[in-house]
């Protein structure tokens, strides 16, 4: 006898909807919610789902808090909608479309982040083509990018964080340098600091932190498995080579110069080429060091040791506190959020996201991309947590924990890089 693997959906009628139960709607396009799949939280949802003609729903009893209310013996009076029942929920409908608009509002601002950040990158490229024919033109190209992305930091109360496309950003050294000038402005904003000189200069010197790299041979560069002793010993005179290429330049402040050569010394005295301690070290450098570890953490050069956003956090919280400033990297913590951008999230409600921007004004309710088999992925809802969900992270997870559906919709970032845009419309 054969068996069907399908199981026919769980239906109830109207009158057994309940607070506790979630639903699924057949489509996205004609009811006044946001999403096609939820739990009922008020009788209010409840008395809009009866409104809207349906004689029975589907239900998903290992995702609900509660069972089908029990029908009563004799059978409900059917009541005909009012006129005022259908103007209701025509206010729903005009609610959700002023809802979507805003979203895509938020869809365009990402969009408008992901374009600034490719012509970000592309000077930044421009730049590391030039540092080994004409350093004194790098320097002047890299001190332009350095103000356009300071200003933008100085300009705005509260920047939006946003994680950009894979398809924007490669394994080049440019990226890396571009992420590590934003993850430092990033950092410098979160401790208040406003001078205009010192953010372009500590811009400047995130995006030039690496150019000694040029002098290193590509084998060990690309390498995709452990140095070995005389390899590391190698790649680590790229800050010295970095100082040697740009120190005869006229005129590029010792900030940035500082930068170049003692961007991987640490507090504690495990850095290098100098091995310096504590005060010895500049803060903007501190800053960049920290910015520059966290990308090397999400984006390694082996792929296959990539920490997600917020296991790179934790990592150097826990593993390596005692090799940064104290007061930077709590700074640091703070203001990338409890869940980064990049981050996979499991709600309460059962949904799955992904982190894609975070307001620095409200670090605890980011701007998720959320799964819903009933809405295309390219005109998936990037939502806020607070503002169209009213919901709350339980955990989160790695990509790969994910069901392939759900992984190919979400698309995990194999890079992750930010960039920043002015507040998004509330």
């Amino acid at each position: 006898m054969a068996s069907s693997t399908t199981l026919a959906p769980h239906t109830v009628e109207m009158d057994q909807l309940c607070i506790g139960l979630h639903v699924k709607l057949a489509s996205w396009a004609g009811h006044p919610f946001l999403f096609s799949s939820f739990k009922i939280r008020d009788q209010k949802q409840i008395d809009t789902l009866q409104s809207l003609g349906l004689s029975r729903i589907e239900y998903l009893p290992h995702m609900s808090d509660a069972q089908p209310s029990r029908r009563a013996i004799d059978p409900p009076t059917v009541v005909e909608n009012t006129p005022a029942d259908g103007l209701a929920l025509v206010e729903l409908m005009k609610e959700k479309k002023g809802r979507i608009e805003t979203l895509n509002r938020d869809r365009e601002l990402i969009q408008v982040a992901e374009h600034s950040y490719v012509k970000t990158a592309n000077s930044v490229r421009a730049i590391m083509r030039l540092v080994g024919s004409s350093p004194a033109l790098a320097a002047q190209q890299s001190q332009e990018v350095a103000t356009r992305v300071s200003e933008i930091f100085l300009a705005t109360e509260t920047p939006f964080v946003h994680l950009m496309g894979d398809n924007i950003s490669d394994d080049s050294n440019h990226f890396h340098c571009l992420n590590v000038t934003v993850l430092s402005m990033i950092l410098a904003r979160a401790i208040g600091m406003v001078d205009v000189g010192v953010m372009r200069e500590i811009a400047q010197g995130a995006v030039l932190h690496d150019v000694g790299k040029v002098l290193i041979p590509s084998k060990v560069l690309l390498k995709n498995t452990e140095m070995t002793q005389s390899e590391s010993r190698l790649f680590e005179t790229h800050t010295g080579n970095g100082i040697k290429i740009m120190q005869p330049v006229e005129n590029l402040p010792r900030r940035v110069l500082d930068i170049i050569l003692l961007h991987h010394e640490m507090i504690d005295g495990s850095g290098y080429p100098q091995g310096l301690k504590g005060d010895a070290i500049d803060r903007p450098v501190r800053i960049v060091s920290i910015a520059n570890a966290y990308d090397n953490l999400c984006n390694p050069r082996i792929r296959s040791q990539a920490r997600t956003p917020s296991e790179a956090l934790s990592f150097m919280y826990k593993n390596e506190s005692a090799k940064y400033d104290t007061a930077l990297l709590s700074a640091f913590i703070k203001s990338m959020g409890i869940y980064p951008p990049g981050t996979v999230v499991v709600l309460k409600s059962g949904k799955v996201g992904i982190v894609m921007s975070v307001d620095s004004g409200d670090m605890l309710h980011p701007n998720l991309m959320i799964y819903d088999a009933a809405i295309p992925k390219q005109q998936a809802a990037v939502v806020n947590l607070r503002r169209d969900l009213e919901d709350s992270v339980v955990r989160t997870l790695r990509p790969s924990a994910l069901p392939e559906p759900v992984f190919d919709y979400l698309s995990p970032r194999k890079r992750v890089s930010y960039f920043v845009a002015n507040a998004q419309p509330n």
